[in-house]
């Protein structure tokens, strides 16, 4: 009996040991997979900023800083590297890339900020210096930097947008354009019916 009952002990106490390393086990999965999506969910739900050229109205190169995430971009700083800036030969452009050190942005969601580095003036500048820098921004909580890395000399071949101004300017004139139209309609169809009251009052 009493052999019975260490052995019985033994295998309590060896079952106890195996159903504690497998609740171990199970509850690191746990914690590994929660934090896996604690780190996805905070991948998808944050700012995120991505840098382009945009040839803009046909008049000037702008880098265009556009908001991709699902967060608000906060505290945002954008920093053009000196080498860059100097190699500008158009001053009042110069003097803008310089200010902008010292200002912060916010860009919403979905949203962009552009920063002009140049007017056509641009394409005839020998002294192109490769657009380097970084952007700093915040979602409230966590801080963001993100270097920027553009060789002007190899970009791809600049196509021209329309700024948002310039399509509601387009879309006023055509609505313009359609009412003058219209105008001249209703002026030519009041005439008749004046033409027409006059023939039966004689």
């Amino acid at each position: 009996m009493e052999w019975l009952s260490i052995a019985l002990t033994a295998v309590y106490v060896v079952a106890t040991i195996f159903i504690s390393c497998s609740n171990y086990r199970s509850a690191r999965a746990s914690r590994e997979q929660t934090e896996e999506m604690k780190r996805q969910y905070n991948s998808e739900n944050r700012p995120y900023i991505t840098a382009e050229v945009i040839y803009l109205k046909r008049s000037f190169f702008v880098l265009r800083f556009t908001n991709h995430g699902k967060r608000i971009a906060s505290h945002t700083i954008i920093q053009i590297g000196q080498k860059f800036i100097d190699s500008i030969n158009e001053p009042s452009i110069r003097s803008i890339l310089d200010t902008q050190k010292e200002n912060e942005c916010i860009i919403g969601i979905g949203q962009h900020y552009d920063l002009p580095f140049g007017t056509n003036k641009y394409l005839h500048n020998k002294n192109k210096a490769p657009l380097t820098g970084h952007i700093n921004y915040s979602d409230g909580t966590k801080t963001y930097h993100d270097d920027i890395s553009i060789d002007l000399e190899r970009y791809a071949t600049f196509f021209s947008v329309n700024s948002d101004f310039e399509d509601l300017l387009t879309e006023v004139k055509t609505q313009t354009k359609e009412l003058k139209k219209l105008s001249e309609a209703l002026k030519i169809i009041a005439s008749h019916s004046h033409t027409e009251l006059e023939d039966e009052n004689m």
